[in-house]
């Protein structure tokens, strides 16, 4: 898997995000954290690339709008690892009944990923609020 690298003058610090979709039985991301190419604060005008930092601001609000009952998987891939994690496994959400997940406070680094699914296509909305920004370096 490779980063996205957004080029800009300036990454943002904090960019507020509001997602909303509706899933299917295929995995879709949530949150993508990418990379920053931003300008080098040296003579001659060169360009760095920076990590991003996403944070979670939210809880993850699963909206079941059928009247069946609806399984939502959701999962975390953390790129430093190179591995995923299950944060739900077949978290069953009843017929018209809303469940907010508490991912409030979560981190996400250049490369991770947050991913959801369900077993029934087309069933359930999934809607999560987080910033996305140019992480902050320990230069200590």
């Amino acid at each position: 898997m490779t980063i996205t690298t957004i080029n800009t003058t300036q990454a943002p610090d904090a960019k507020p995000v509001a997602k909303s979709f509706t899933l299917s039985t295929n995995w879709q991301t949530m949150i993508e954290v990418p990379n920053y190419e931003v300008p080098e604060l040296v003579f001659g005008g060169s360009t760095t690339v920076e990590p991003g930092v996403g944070e979670v601001i939210s809880p993850l609000m699963l909206c079941n709008f059928t009247a069946n009952t609806v399984a939502v998987d959701v999962r975390t891939y953390r790129f430093d690892l190179n591995d995923t994690f299950w944060i739900v496994r077949n978290m069953q959400i009843p017929a018209y009944d809303t469940v907010p997940l508490p991912l409030n406070g979560q981190f996400f680094k250049s490369g991770d990923l947050l991913e959801l699914k369900t077993d029934t296509n087309l069933a359930v909305d999934a809607t999560l609020s987080f910033t996305l920004g140019q992480s902050e370096e320990d230069d200590v």
